[in-house]
């Protein structure tokens, strides 16, 4: 059988590809529904693929024929028909998991060949078909209820060539593995392995068989140290595959390396063995190994027996690996073996000295000293109340003061240390703090100075109407303020005593400034001057001497001196406080001024007659006397302005001959006035003289003159301003006018008499 299929080979070969040609189509899709088959050979279903390379769903659930109907072989038969163009080798199989299938052909009446389990319950046929004739391939079941679909692979080729092919040798063994091939029959019956071996004409090793073959072996029987070349092809009921790529593996004996340290448990510092055998699966081990102790090699060591040995290492302490590589022989494997050990630290003791006793926090630092055992340097260190550097101890705190002296260890030793420990009391403070300075609101003063007296920071807290800013002691109020000074220790320091300071904050002092001093004419008001508080408080003003205060006015009110006082209450945080000035006041030179309201010729009797004055004592009174009688004609009073009017009329019943009108006053320095005016009367009671002037010859027409006076006007309580005195007439008119009549009151008078004049000199005009 094998030669007749490699004999055909190429008849196959073209047979395929006619097909393909004719049909001008590649594998078809696999049917999505079922194709059942026809219920006779006569009316036998085409087969559904465009190409014999493929498949269909074939089914046979709608028929049910026993065996023999029709000469049939099995039961529930569906047949399909197939005609092929050119002779070919047609492999078919039907796979269905289910149930148990058979496939038989006939070609009309004549039965050609049948199968029922080629793949377990899958039957499958290899058939050789003749161009143009035309088969009828039948799909049935074992048993009569044996029915159903069914997947019908078609196919005209072998498998491709097995792939990943690999040779791991062994002693006088090589184990192969490979990859199986695609296979569109589905149906790879065996795969065959071919040995070449040196000098010698390959020859099939052995071939695996199965459903599907194994796709590995074991080639047994081989010489150790000798290439064998090995290559694999795959089989199906179409023919044989291409072969797969070739391999060459030399069989060796396998090795095993042991390697042991000697002696097992090890300390650091100690000296030990590596020893190294290596077992042969045949024969004996030889040649050399390499030995790597803790990162060191030592290469070429002769095998004697199987064994090597590395003396006289010393052990390092930690983690220690020993292995060695064994390269083999042309007969003999390589191999490699290790021992991972642990090597111990080896131990040691730290001691420390005493640590000193009855210490207290401030105490000088001290020196501490430990050994080791293996005289290994140490390394101090401090917990608690105290710290170390270097071997000084210095002490931080109050408390339990832990020193330690000790060896970290090393690869080769282990750690070691001592612990000791010593009481540290704490020290005591005495807090100082300066006395007080004086108090006074809106004045800081340097806060007080504290200490301790082992130099720590001392806190300052105020109570009271105070506070402490930027190293300031700051009143906010009068009264007690009250500072603490405390310091409340540290880890090596007890709280100090606090110590308290108290002050009393006194009220501020104030300055009381007055303004521009005005200069005081008696009877002329002046604005008062402008006083103000240093602090902003309310300033009052007061007056007294020759001076009032009126709306905010000063008026002299009479020469001499005016003082002025301004004052501040004070507040709560502010003392009261004045200030006093004194000025002079001043008046017009005094003077008393008779006047006689009538020109020359002019009837005496009721003739008003009347004085003015300026500079005289406010509130004095001034007289108007006819001093040759003597009779008092008009009293007033002085102004405040020191100006006067009086006036009055002359009596009808004057004798002829001359008489003198006398005014009386007191000067603003209190010294007495006086000031007279002569008249002299004509027999029929006419003026002849007054003053300096007298009548001349010839008549001189009468002037009329107002005998009524000019009353008062009333003025306000407003600043006078005195008016400058007249000069004295020997004619002039008087207004008689009460004791109180003012400034203005004056003014008329002057206002009257200058008509009266303004009337004399007419008449005098016309009398000339």
């Amino acid at each position: 059988m094998h030669n007749r299929l490699t004999g055909r080979r190429g008849l196959r070969g073209r047979a395929a590809l006619v097909l393909v040609l004719a049909l001008a189509a590649t594998l078809a899709p696999t049917a999505a529904h079922a194709e059942p088959g026809g219920t006779t050979r006569a009316t036998a279903v085409v087969l559904p693929v465009s190409a014999l390379d493929g498949q269909f769903t074939g089914s046979n659930a709608h028929i049910s024929t026993p065996s023999g109907t029709n000469g049939q072989v099995w039961n529930n038969v569906a047949w399909y028909s197939v005609t092929p163009t050119e002779d070919v080798r047609l492999y078919v199989r039907a796979t269905s998991p289910e149930w148990d299938n058979t496939l038989e052909l006939w070609s009309g009446d004549t039965f050609i060949t049948h199968n029922d389990d080629s793949y377990g319950l899958d039957a499958a046929l290899l058939l050789d078909l003749t161009a143009g004739t035309t088969y009828q391939l039948g799909l049935g079941g074992y048993s009569s209820n044996s029915r159903g679909s069914v997947t019908m692979q078609l196919a005209t080729r072998v498998p491709s060539a097995p792939t990943d092919l690999t040779a791991t040798a062994g002693d006088g063994s090589v184990v192969l593995e490979w990859s199986a091939p695609t296979d569109a029959a589905g149906g790879i019956t065996r795969y065959t392995v071919y040995c070449t071996l040196p000098e010698s004409a390959e020859q099939v090793c052995t071939e695996t068989y199965g459903t599907p073959p194994g796709t590995s072996t074991t080639i047994t029987g081989l010489t150790n140290g000798q290439s064998v070349a090995f290559r694999v092809v795959a089989v199906n009921l179409v023919g044989v595959s291409e072969s797969s790529a070739t391999v060459s593996a030399v069989p060796r004996a396998t090795t095993t390396t042991t390697v042991t340290v000697d002696p097992a448990d090890l300390v650091a510092g100690q000296t030990f063995d590596v020893h190294v055998t290596v077992g042969a699966s045949s024969g004996t081990a030889e040649g050399t190994v390499d030995v790597t102790v803790g990162g060191t090699t030592y290469p070429g060591l002769a095998l004697v027996a199987g064994s090597a040995t590395v003396q006289g290492l010393v052990a390092s302490g930690g983690p220690l690996t020993a292995s060695a590589v064994y390269a083999g022989t042309a007969t003999v494997g390589e191999s490699t073996g290790s021992v991972d050990v642990t090597v111990a630290r080896r131990a040691h003791t730290v001691t420390l000295s005493a640590l000193p006793v009855d210490l207290t926090y401030g105490d000088p630092s001290f020196t501490v000293t430990g050994t080791s055992s293996l005289g290994l340097p140490l390394t101090y260190t401090a917990a608690g109340a105290c710290a170390v550097e270097g071997d000084v101890v210095r002490l931080v705190a109050a408390g339990t003061c832990e020193v330690t002296a000790s060896h970290p260890g090393d690869g080769d030793t282990e750690p070691a240390a001592q612990t000791l420990t010593t009481e540290v009391v704490a020290r005591t403070q005495v807090i100082t703090m300066a006395e007080l300075p004086p108090l006074v609101y809106g004045t800081s003063v340097p806060v007080p100075a504290a200490e301790s007296s082992v130099g720590l920071p001392v806190t300052l807290t105020v109570t009271g109407p105070c506070q402490i800013e930027d190293g300031m002691l700051i009143p906010t109020d009068v009264g007690p303020c009250t500072v603490v000074a405390f310091q409340d220790g540290d880890p090596g320091t007890s709280a100090g005593e606090s110590v308290e300071r108290t002050g009393v904050i006194a009220q501020r002092a104030d300055v009381v400034t007055l303004g521009e001093l005005p200069a005081l004419r008696l009877g002329q008001p002046e604005p008062a001057p402008d006083a103000s508080s240093q602090h902003g408080l309310p300033v009052v003003l007061e007056v007294s001497g020759a001076c009032t205060l009126t709306d905010g006015y000063l008026t002299a009110v009479r020469v001499g001196a005016c003082v002025i006082t301004a004052s501040t209450a004070g507040d709560r945080h502010t003392l009261p406080a004045s200030a006093r000035v004194t000025i002079g006041t001043t008046a017009p030179a005094p003077g008393l001024e008779p006047m006689i309201a009538a020109v020359l010729e002019d009837p005496s009797a009721g003739a008003s007659v009347f004085t003015v004055g300026q500079g005289l004592l406010p509130g004095s009174e001034v007289t108007l006397v006819l001093g040759s009688e003597p009779r008092l004609l008009a009293t007033a009073v002085v102004e405040a302005d020191g100006s006067v009017l009086a006036a009055g009329v002359l009596p009808a019943d004057l004798e002829v001959g001359e008489h003198e009108l006398v005014a009386y006053g007191t000067a603003a320095d209190g010294s007495p006035a006086r000031a007279a005016l002569t008249f002299e009367l004509a027999a029929d009671g006419t003026f002849l003289a007054i003053g300096d002037a007298r009548v001349v010859a010839g008549p001189v027409p009468a002037i009329p003159v107002p005998a009524t006076p000019v009353p008062a006007t009333p003025v306000p309580a407003a600043p006078v301003v005195a008016a400058a005195p007249a000069a004295a007439s020997a004619t002039t008119l008087a207004v008689t006018g009460t004791p109180a009549a003012s400034g203005a009151a004056l003014a008329a008078v002057w206002l009257v008499l200058g008509t009266a004049l303004v009337l004399v000199s007419r008449r005098r005009t016309a009398r000339a």
